[in-house]
């Protein structure tokens, strides 16, 4: 039988075809499985229209079994334009005629990625992003049901054919299975007739299924890639039971991760459906618990259709415990993941510096902040470690309505497990004196004032002058560790003394006596490139706000925060949304936010401003406008505090 069209038939001439005037290419590996090759090609044109790069994915030339995953695949591709996904790579060109024996797909290229790995895993964060990524496809086609009748249905379960895939998978693999998950398997097999007459009796949402919704078939955008998510692996594309999908990649998660954020994740994506969701939060965790037999069904027929090797038989026999584990779990009586409570707890050994995660990505970053209208100042301090300044980024402000602005950046240096800073042109240290209960920051530099704040943003250089802070965060709430990130924040009293000595500037010592906030940052994933708006605000009744509404590129807003009130347990927030802002490059004026539970809106207004200007290893810079002022709520009451705008653009 002769050979699929494959990636070594690429040529000048079917790339100008397919792309447009194409002068010369180049070929990159990119993915591989068991029925497909996928790679990056690199163009040269003379038309400057023409992209830099492509994804190419064909058959493998020597692929024997069906063609149904590639017509599946040219089918998604190939869907209405109505059908328009942010999470899935736009489609160039789709081609498949059986017969010639030739499929190809040309996609848009997002940029650098990563390919997801169930043994690797991923952070919450990006676990967040998938889930809302997936909800994002769902809620596509769900809002147009009417036009999608080109997807094939499910296809019914054949327990004979299950039957023999599970007495070769339990051959091959002997005493290397836990007795514990056969027990498990060895029910869901014999009994899986009587499951799956039980799903189909519900009245659970249909909706489109990707069948192997799992993070070997998730892209994870890194710095300057056009999407944070990107699913591929369509092959196994229908219409069925939409929870299967969640349900598969719950029960593919690390055990420990799964029982810790398998329930946020699970209101992520009833969240995310928005308008499109059809039923109740509760429903959709039934729809999950009825359809996890799926996660031991799947991992069994993938399995069979994989070429035996070391590396993947570790993948499929860790997915067949995790799956075993999954439904251990449910028949328990546990719930699906933790329920989400906002009586968090936070390590205090966390107060110190991690060790990296591998990865590239690795971020960790300590941020304090204070604004005291009685003294006419405010100050932020953060400081850490990142993928595009590896060896320590230090950044400092200081301003006022009756002062300049004055910062304080460095970068080069090592950080250290003491969080201290020292260069030619400052020194710092940042102590936690008691851990999660008062923390001292000393900073002695050369920094630079600007009259005009917008000097910071473009790089024009201030006028030096001297800074020096003696200064005392004391914790005087309950610290919150979020589920999303490796992030906790600390409400604080924050009292000592600022110092600034120069031209125009005090010349005594001013105290300082005022709310503020810290915060403690370090996952495996840089969320720099990413647009965001938050606050930090102390209201006059003692009230506490923190929050952050994330604007992603090709998924849906996501926010979060929390409320704490004197003498009340602490409400984390359902949503904090940027509803408007008077902002521009440079600076923030004015913000007003929504915040759920409770239909509240506070405002903000700026009495100074005090940038950050964070510039890279490679020499691109993030610019991100920040103010401190005062905010008033839609009761009346009034308060103070920080907010900020990480534009996302020009990335880090």
């Amino acid at each position: 039988m002769a050979h699929w069209w494959s990636t070594d038939d690429i040529t000048v001439d079917w790339l100008t075809q397919v792309v447009g005037v194409v002068d010369g290419f180049s070929v990159e590996p990119f993915a591989v499985s068991t029925t497909s090759v996928t790679v990056r090609v690199h163009l040269s044109s003379r038309d400057p229209s023409c992209p830099a790069t492509v994804i190419v994915k064909s058959a493998r030339p020597d692929h024997t079994g069906s063609d149904e995953p590639f017509r599946r695949d040219h089918l998604f591709y190939s869907r209405p334009p109505a059908l328009a996904l942010r999470t899935v790579a736009p489609c160039l060109h789709a081609h498949f005629d059986p017969a010639r024996r030739e499929f190809w797909l040309v996609l848009v290229d997002a940029g650098p990625v990563r390919h997801g790995n169930e043994l690797v895993g991923l952070t919450r964060g990006k676990a967040h992003l998938t889930v809302a990524a997936l909800a994002d496809v769902h809620a596509t086609f769900g809002r147009r049901a009417a036009r999608v009748e080109w997807i094939p249905a499910t296809e019914p379960i054949d327990h004979r054919r299950l039957g023999e895939l599970y007495v070769r998978f339990v051959e091959n693999f002997g005493e290397r299975i836990d007795l514990r998950d056969l027990t498990v398997a060895n029910r869901i097999v014999a009994s899986i007739d009587a499951i799956v007459a039980h799903r189909e009796q519900t009245s659970a949402p249909r909706g489109v299924v990707h069948g192997d919704f799992r993070l070997g078939n998730i892209l994870l955008g890194r710095s300057g890639s056009d999407r944070p998510i990107t699913i591929t692996g369509w092959q196994g594309i229908s219409w069925g039971l939409a929870a299967t999908d969640l349900a598969y990649f719950l029960g593919t998660m690390d055990r420990s991760m799964r029982l810790d954020y398998g329930d946020t994740l699970i209101t992520v994506y009833q969240e995310s459906l928005s308008d499109a969701a059809s039923g109740s939060l509760e429903s959709l965790r039934r729809d999950v618990r009825d359809n996890a037999f799926i996660c031991l069904v799947n991992v069994l027929v993938s399995w069979s259709a994989t070429d035996p090797a070391p590396d993947s038989d570790e993948l499929w026999l860790t997915l067949f415990g995790r799956a075993c584990a999954f439904l251990t779990d449910l028949d328990g009586s546990r719930p699906v993941g933790a329920a989400r409570s906002v009586m968090t707890y936070v390590d205090p050994t966390d107060e110190s510096a991690h060790p990296p995660k591998p990865g590239g990505e690795w971020n960790e970053t300590w941020y304090l902040d204070v604004a005291d209208p009685a003294a006419g100042i405010g100050a932020f301090l953060r400081f850490g470690v990142g993928p595009e300044n590896p060896d320590g980024w230090f950044a400092l402000a200081v301003s006022g309505p009756h002062i300049p602005t004055v910062t304080v950046t460095e970068s080069g240096f090592d950080l250290g497990r003491m969080q201290s800073v020292r260069t030619q042109t400052m020194s710092a240290t940042h102590v936690p004196v008691i851990p999660l209960a008062h923390v001292h920051v000393t900073v002695d530099a050369v920094g630079a004032a600007y009259d005009d704040p917008a000097g910071v943003g473009r790089g024009v250089g201030g006028r030096p002058v001297g800074v020096r802070l003696d200064l005392h965060w004391y914790t005087s709430g309950d610290p919150y560790q979020y589920d999303l990130t490796r992030v906790y924040e600390i409400p604080c009293m924050v009292t000592g003394s600022i110092t600034l000595a120069g031209d125009g500037l005090p010349t005594e010592p001013i105290p300082v006596d005022a709310p503020g906030q810290r915060d403690h940052a370090w996952d495996g994933q840089n969320w720099w490139h990413i647009q965001w708006f938050w606050l930090s605000a102390h209201f006059e009744d003692g009230t506490r706000v923190h929050g952050v509404d994330i604007r992603l590129p090709s998924l849906p807003s996501i926010s979060m925060g929390y409320a704490q009130q004197p003498a009340a347990p602490l409400l984390a927030l359902d949503k904090c949304r940027l509803v408007d802002a008077d902002t521009d490059p440079d600076q923030v004026r004015a913000m007003t936010f929504a915040l759920e539970p409770g239909s509240m809106t506070m405002t903000f207004r700026a009495v100074a401003q005090a940038p950050q200007r964070t510039q890279s290893v490679r020499g691109s810079v993030s610019v991100m406008p920040r103010a401190w002022g005062e905010f008033t709520r839609s009761d009346g009451r009034r308060g103070v505090g920080w907010v900020e705008w990480n534009t996302g653009s020009p990335n880090l």
